[in-house]
């Protein structure tokens, strides 16, 4: 007997660009906005997960990531063009409903960005390693430019040593294989574009108006995202916002432990919930 896996692939054009996503369960609307250097494919543990605690999630390739064509032929090359992006895509697949957002790491600014500037039409935001600048501290500049041990030279190879490196210790082998299998089939273009958006993005000053309530995850394996700019964001944003810091959690938390994600996105959507009601 063939078992299917209960996630569906789309497209929609979103913006004049064929735009490709999964889908998996009905009810509430979760978007799930994938890290940099990746796609869709690092929820494909979590999507089924969510369906099963009676969510729609729906997980977009950004423009010019693996299935999804860049938009008007054009890379998006800053956190906030990605973050336009998305509310333009919720925008044509949701038809008015409003939805809650999880994002990790590039997907978690890009979260933040749409609550600074889009935070009427969210539910709630969930922000994974994400803090409101990320500048990079000088272990993650020296991974990225290649100025510590990789296995050679090459340009993804820096990429994926960066990536394991900053996710959770506790990473198993066979995941480790699938995260660099991951960033090793993403564009070196996309992925360049993203590491720059992320370290030169900066949102300071503008999430003291956000609205909508936004929970803040942080994973302390992960070497990429500081406390201190991370105490800064939940700061700024005050009573709207909440911190979940939290042990063996890293750069990719949705993909590291996707269980223990599952329910920490139900337990903040049930609380919106209910606070609201």
């Amino acid at each position: 007997m063939t078992i299917f896996e209960p996630i569906t692939g789309r497209y929609a054009t979103v913006n004049g660009a064929r735009t490709y996503f999964d889908e998996a369960g009905e009810g509430t609307p979760i978007v799930l906005i994938h890290p940099g250097a990746t796609d869709s494919r690092v929820y494909r543990h979590l999507l089924p997960l969510l369906a099963e605690r009676g969510y729609r999630a729906i997980a977009p390739d950004l423009p010019g990531h693996c299935r999804s064509y860049p938009a008007q032929w054009k890379p998006g090359t800053s956190i906030h063009d990605h973050a336009e992006f998305v509310d333009a895509f919720v925008k044509t697949v949701l038809d008015g409903e409003s939805p809650f957002v999880l994002g990790a790491s590039v997907g978690g600014v890009t979260a933040l960005d749409l609550a600074a500037h889009h935070g009427e039409s969210y539910r709630g935001v969930i922000a994974m390693q994400a803090a409101s600048w990320t500048p990079l501290s000088a272990e993650a500049a020296a991974l990225l430019a290649g100025q510590t041990a990789a296995p050679d030279a090459g340009w993804t190879d820096h990429l994926e040593h960066a990536a394991v490196a900053s996710a959770s210790k506790k990473l198993t082998s066979e995941q480790e294989v699938e995260l660099r299998w991951l960033q090793r089939s993403t564009s070196q273009q996309a992925g360049t574009f993203d590491g720059q958006a992320w370290a030169s993005h900066d949102l300071r000053g503008r999430l003291g108006d956000v609205r909508c309530p936004v929970l803040i995850v942080q994973g302390t394996d992960d070497f990429l995202v500081q406390d201190e700019l991370v105490d800064d964001t939940v700061a700024e944003m005050g009573s709207v916002a909440q911190l979940l810091r939290v042990p063996d959690i890293g750069h990719y938390p949705p993909f590291e432990n996707p269980e223990w994600a599952a329910q920490v996105t139900d337990d903040f959507v049930k609380a919106v919930t209910v606070t609201a009601g």
